[in-house]
C-alpha cells in the first residue's frame, strides 16, 4: 500500500518528473519504503546526504536524465567540474553522490541534473545566487520568457497531480501521463 503522505510530498516536489516534463527533482525527506515499487515511467530514487544535513531525495527518469546530460553545454560543464561524462549515467550519479558527501559547499552543478537551463546553472554558480532576472523553481539568468513558461507548466503539473491524488488516485497509476491532457 503506497504511503499517501509521501505521495503528496512527491506530487508537490516532483510532479513534472512524474509526468515526464522534467528529468529530475530534489527535495528534503527520508527515502520512502515504496522505492522498490515500480513507478510508471521508470522513476528512480536516490538518497543524497551531506554530513550534518538531512538527507535529500533525488527522484529522476533515467532516460530523460541521460538525454539532458548529453546536451553539449551540460556535458562540457560537468566535465569541467570533474564528472566522468564519458562513463554513463550511473557513473555521473555516483560522482554526484560523492560530491554531496565530500564537498563543504552544496554542489550547485546539480542544476544540470535537475534539467535547469545551463546558462542559469552557470549564472547561479558564477554570481553565487545574486542578480538573477527571475526567481522560481530556480534562479533565472538568461531566457526569462522561456523560464516563466516552464514555471507555469510545472505548477500546472503539480496542480493536476494533486487533484488526481485528492480524487483517490495514486502515483503508481499506469495512466498517469493522461493527466497531461488539458481538462
Amino acid at each position: 500500500m503506497p504511503d499517501k503522505n509521501f505521495e503528496t510530498l512527491l506530487a508537490r516536489s516532483a510532479a513534472p518528473v512524474l509526468l515526464g516534463k522534467k528529468p529530475a527533482a530534489l527535495f528534503a525527506g527520508p527515502l520512502p519504503r515504496c522505492t522498490g515499487t515500480a513507478v510508471p515511467g521508470g522513476i528512480r530514487f536516490l538518497s543524497l546526504t551531506r554530513p550534518g544535513h538531512n538527507p535529500l531525495i533525488f527522484v529522476f527518469r533515467p532516460s530523460l536524465l541521460e538525454r539532458t546530460l548529453e546536451a553539449p553545454q551540460a556535458r562540457r560543464s560537468l566535465e569541467e567540474f570533474g564528472y566522468p561524462v564519458s562513463e554513463g549515467l550511473q557513473a555521473l550519479l555516483r560522482c554526484l553522490g560523492r560530491r554531496f558527501q565530500e564537498s563543504r559547499e552544496f554542489p550547485h552543478e546539480i542544476g544540470f541534473f535537475l534539467g535547469y537551463p545551463p546558462h542559469d546553472v552557470l549564472g547561479f554558480i558564477y554570481y553565487r545566487g545574486a542578480g538573477c532576472k527571475l526567481c522560481g523553481p530556480w534562479k533565472v539568468y538568461d531566457d526569462v520568457e522561456r523560464a516563466a513558461a516552464l514555471f507555469g507548466e510545472y505548477a500546472w503539473c503539480r496542480q493536476r497531480l494533486l487533484e488526481h491524488l485528492q480524487g483517490g488516485g495514486t502515483i503508481f497509476d499506469e495512466e498517469l501521463p493522461v493527466l497531461l491532457k488539458a481538462p
